[in-house]
């Protein structure tokens, strides 16, 4: 049962949406959701369930720096909001919050020239499109990094930080390698040669040679192809 059947008004067992919402309400709160995989697995086929996980976990992230924001620095412990107030540092209470919550130590995030931070939904929104950028199988994770404008860092911080954006990623990246090898496994069964399909398809060749060291699948489904091709004999 996915997202779309729920809003259809397909029938769900109130246990399962019971612990569906407990999970998006733990999100939403900042605490460590307690719901098995099991009810979630088919709510995370949808698209929309995946973008409502990564913006709630986002939020939750925010609110709970918030309510916990007191720090201990040069031998002092006070909130956030005290430190902006003190003419030693030049940061303020959000961008101190924000840089504690990536791992940065105290004193530096307190002496550190202030940068521009995104807001928690402009974070989740930027996320989502890597994530469809990766399910298109157009590029691979650098790729589309640095097509976004996404520092190694930042993308490492939230793949630690987020899991159901390490998650999304991940099945982002499956769904866009198998949509990819199938477009230059269907030019070549259309007569291309392997150097053509993939400049046909706009893959790079270094890419599929990946592909074909560690996807077996796909070698065997290349190699048939390409037999094909040539009107040889399938590999056994």
């Amino acid at each position: 049962m996915n997202l779309d059947d729920a809003q259809h008004g397909a029938p769900q067992a109130p246990e399962a949406l019971d612990a569906v919402a407990g999970h998006l309400l733990a999100l939403l709160h900042g605490d460590r959701p307690t719901a098995s995989a099991e009810p979630l697995a088919s709510w995370r086929s949808s698209a929309a369930f995946t973008e409502l996980e990564v913006t709630l976990t986002e939020l939750g992230r925010s609110r709970r720096r918030r309510v916990q924001a007191e720090f201990s620095a040069f031998g002092e412990t006070k909130s956030a909001a005290a430190w902006a107030e003190d003419p030693r540092f030049q940061v303020t209470a959000q961008v101190l919050v924000q840089r504690v919550a990536t791992g940065m130590r105290v004193t530096d995030a307190l002496t550190l020239p202030a940068t521009k931070l995104r807001k928690p939904e402009e974070r989740a929104a930027l996320q989502m499109q890597f994530i469809e950028l990766l399910r298109t199988g157009d590029v691979e994770v650098p790729e589309a990094r640095d097509r976004l404008g996404i520092p190694r860092s930042t993308l490492a911080a939230w793949m630690r930080n987020n899991p159901a954006f390490d998650a999304a990623v991940a099945r982002a990246g499956g769904q866009g390698a198998a949509r990819a090898q199938e477009a230059v496994l269907a030019r070549i069964r259309m007569g291309s040669t392997l150097t053509g399909a993939a400049q046909r398809s706009g893959i790079n060749l270094r890419r599929i040679n990946s592909w074909r060291r560690g996807d077996p699948a796909f070698e065997r489904s290349l190699r048939t192809a390409l037999a094909r091709k040539r009107g040889g004999r399938e590999p056994v």
